[in-house]
């Protein structure tokens, strides 16, 4: 036995001190007789202090007896692992060991020793709990993600997966794990399929992918999915995925995609989508050598409509048209709405005759009532048609053609189709001038005022004259305002315009009755486009009245029959304003239009203008005079003045006189003089008298 022990402490400690964990060995009284160099710096005493003893004075009891127990159970068995925790006596700190002891025993079986190596886990400890914490976290992190998470082997198989990976997929757990990922992927994703186990496979990661799977119930949802590839320690391989089911996305995306490609009111293709289309149908007609067709249509005086039954019952239009329009085209075709009333066909069609039997067809279908709710409407378009090539080789030659044929429809008197002609073009051209021109009209002092006298038939004394605009411009000359006032309205120049007329007026009636002329009211003409203004824009013509010292009596306001339909309170504030002011107010162009006894009967209107085209065919026993002498009577039993303009001939003038009509206009009398010219006629006229 001392032989043992004297190796033990001769050779062993020299082994033991370049071990790096703590080593110990004692005898079976629990007394060390060794231990190496780390256990000295593990418990902080010097192997001299320890070796002989079993620690008593040295650790706390309680760790003495814990330790000697763990001795006895080692010397009795054949080995003991277990935790144990150590003091160190030179920090005075506890220190967490995992030792494991075995007994020694001699050729006949005695137990002659006890070693005992320790590994230091007291760091482990620590964060064992903050592991636990952590897998727990992630663990419900895992469940409660909304999103889809997924292990699978690289066969496919489903191995771990989360609950919204089986919501998505609309299987049970138990289903899953039967099934692979092949199995919920559709065939037509095997090319893109490849593509991302390849980079999975190179790359050791893949997606983000967008694809279907197919659920349970056989519908498909959209998914897009990002994975890794992980090692194992095992050698095996698996796939880390994480699944999101983007059907909410998909279905904003589209919802967007609508809202920017159809009209909110009819649901045909919008503005955007038809010109898309338009070009499509461009390129293949391009390659194909043949001819295409663009239809521009557009309602006659929808804004009627909507100011007669309102916005709704205008959309409730539209819709209805839309519907009829769709009804009548082939499938190759599109329509759709632009904005407004205006509608565009792209028709593959390349038969002119064929094209002019569709736009008859579609203008009859249009033209048909429209019942809104308890109201029925009735309208009527105007459509312009362009041909590829020959009427333009891109959509926005096409489109522009196509418009300018329409409006050649309107101005024909609506409710017809016209094809795009070379002389459009150039029309549209001076158009474009004209608009631009205009602009620096009034700055340029181009703009010239005439006057027209309007005569008592029965004395011939001038009564009242008519200020008519002309527009002399430096570079076209004198530039009819048949061609420009369009134009102005168009652009709202006329507001400008109609504002220096008024100014102009009062100007130049003031001269007038400094000149000692006799004071005479002036007529002129307002654009419906001045009137849906607010009435507050005639408090500048209350404010130009009393810096001229004039009284609103002296001019008088010529409207047009179609305003009288609008209704609208806009209109009607300023007819009241202009009626608070003093200013007359003449119908112009009376029986062209829509006036009827009920309009008259709603507005205060002063004076009756018999437009010129009846007034020329005014011959005995005519239809025209029969025409002539209703007005009159009507006017009269309704208080209103008449004026018969147009009048050319003396016959005219007498048998207008025998009807009742007392004042008259037109160039027996005078034609537009300049205002220097007219205060000359209008002295005259007085000295005459």
């Amino acid at each position: 036995m001392s032989g043992i022990f004297d190796w033990l402490e001769k050779g062993m400690p020299a082994v033991l001190d370049a071990i790096p964990v703590p080593v110990f060995v004692k005898d079976p009284d629990s007394r060390f007789i060794l231990i190496n160099r780390r256990c000295e710096e593990q418990w902080g005493i010097p192997r001299t202090e320890v070796v002989g003893g079993t620690g008593e004075g040295i650790f706390p009891p309680e760790q003495v007896m814990r330790l000697m127990e763990n001795d006895r159970r080692a010397l009795e068995g054949s080995a003991v692992a277990c935790d144990e925790v150590m003091r160190n006596v030179a920090l005075g700190q506890d220190r967490t060991l995992h030792t494991l002891r075995r007994a020694i025993r001699d050729q006949v079986g005695r137990t002659c020793s006890l070693v005992g190596v320790s590994v230091d886990i007291t760091d482990i400890r620590r964060t064992e709990p903050a592991l636990r914490d952590s897998e727990e976290k992630l663990r419900g992190l895992f469940e409660l993600s909304p999103l889809g998470i997924v292990l699978n082997g690289m066969d496919g198989s489903y191995l771990e997966f989360n609950s919204a990976f089986c919501a998505i997929c609309g299987y049970s757990p138990d289903e899953l794990r039967r099934l692979d990922y092949w199995a919920l992927t559709p065939t037509k994703y095997a090319s893109q399929e490849r593509e991302q186990l390849d980079a999975l496979l190179t790359q050791g990661h893949y997606g983000p992918y967008e694809k279907e799977y197919i659920r349970k119930d056989g519908s498909l949802v959209p998914l897009r999915l990002t994975g890794v590839r992980l090692h194992a320690s095992d050698g095996g391989s698996y796939i880390w995925s994480i699944v999101e089911d983007i059907s909410a996305q998909k279905k904003a995306q589209e919802a967007v995609w609508y809202h920017a490609n159809f009209d909110d009111i009819t649901a045909l293709p919008n503005r955007r989508l038809v010109y898309q289309r338009l070009e499509e149908e461009i390129a293949r007609a391009r390659g194909t050598g043949r001819r295409m067709a663009l239809l521009f249509i557009d309602f006659d005086r929808f804004k009627e409509i909507n100011d007669a039954f309102g916005h709704d019952k205008g959309d409730m239009l539209l819709k209805e048209a839309a519907r009829r329009l769709a009804e009548r085209l082939s499938a190759g075709d599109t329509v759709g709405r632009l904005n407004g009333d205006e509608f565009m066909i792209v028709a593959a069609e390349d038969d002119i005759r064929r094209l002019r039997e569709l736009a008859d067809d579609l203008r009859q279908a249009l033209g048909a009532p429209y019942r809104l709710g308890a109201d029925l409407a009735y309208s009527s378009v105007s459509i312009g048609i362009a041909v590829f090539p020959q009427d333009g080789e891109n959509a926005e030659a096409l489109v522009r053609h196509a418009d300018q044929a329409m409006y050649e429809a309107k101005g024909l008197g609506r409710n017809r189709c016209r094809f795009f002609r070379s002389a459009l073009q150039e029309e549209a051209t001076r158009r474009g001038r004209i608009a631009n021109e205009l602009r620096g009209a009034i700055a340029g002092d181009q703009f010239r005022l005439f006057y027209q006298p309007i005569i008592d038939l029965g004395t011939g004394e001038v009564v009242k004259a008519e200020a008519l605009l002309r527009w002399q411009h430096p570079q076209m000359g004198l530039v009819s305002p048949a061609e420009f006032i369009p134009v102005a309205e168009q652009t709202g120049e006329i507001i400008a315009i109609g504002q220096w007329v008024f100014e102009d007026v009062l100007r130049q009636i003031t001269a007038w009755d400094a000149a000692g002329l006799p004071p005479i009211r002036i007529g002129v003409n307002r654009s419906p486009v001045e009137f849906r203004q607010s009435a507050d824009v005639l408090d500048a013509w209350a404010e130009r009245l009393a810096e001229h010292g004039l009284s609103g009596r002296r001019i008088l306001v010529e409207i047009t029959e179609g305003l009288l339909v609008e209704l609208s309170d806009t209109v009607r504030d300023q007819f009241e304003r202009l009626q608070g002011m003093g200013i007359a107010l003449s119908l112009d162009d009376f029986g062209t239009g829509y006036s009827s006894l009920a309009y008259l009967r709603k507005f205060d209107v002063d004076f009756l203008k018999i437009d010129r085209a009846f007034v020329q065919g005014v011959e005995r026993g005519s239809d025209d005079l029969a025409l002539c002498e209703a007005i009159i009577v009507m006017a009269q039993k309704l208080g209103i003045e008449v004026v018969a303009e147009g009048i050319e001939t003396e016959d005219q003038c007498a048998l207008l006189v025998t009807a009742g009509c007392r004042l008259g206009q037109g160039f027996l009398f005078s034609r537009p003089l300049p205002a220097d010219a007219f205060a000359a006629y209008l002295r005259g006229a007085a000295q005459h008298g």
